[in-house]
């Protein structure tokens, strides 16, 4: 077993392989549909509410660098509708 912290919510979880994030995070990552794309935005909005979104997450080019372009899309989506709400 490989034990590993979590890049969005800083959990330790233990997994077969080297990854980056958890199972309740890979969504954020892997989302493939509309309702996996949800999933996601509310999975990072979540975070941001509990303030476990690391702040250098907040950074479009960061993101896109680490994560690839679509995680970016959730992340910064999310990120812009925290701040609508508040």
């Amino acid at each position: 077993m490989v034990y590993n912290t979590c890049t969005f919510c800083g959990k330790v979880y233990a997994d077969n392989a080297k990854v980056l994030v958890c199972d309740k995070c890979e969504v954020i990552l892997t989302w493939k549909s509309s309702m996996n794309y949800l999933a996601a935005v509310n999975r990072v909005s979540d975070l941001i509410r509990t303030g476990k979104l690391d702040s250098k997450l907040q950074n479009e080019n960061y993101c896109k660098a680490n994560f690839g372009v679509r995680a970016a899309q959730v992340i910064m989506d999310a990120i812009d509708g925290s701040r609508i709400s508040r």
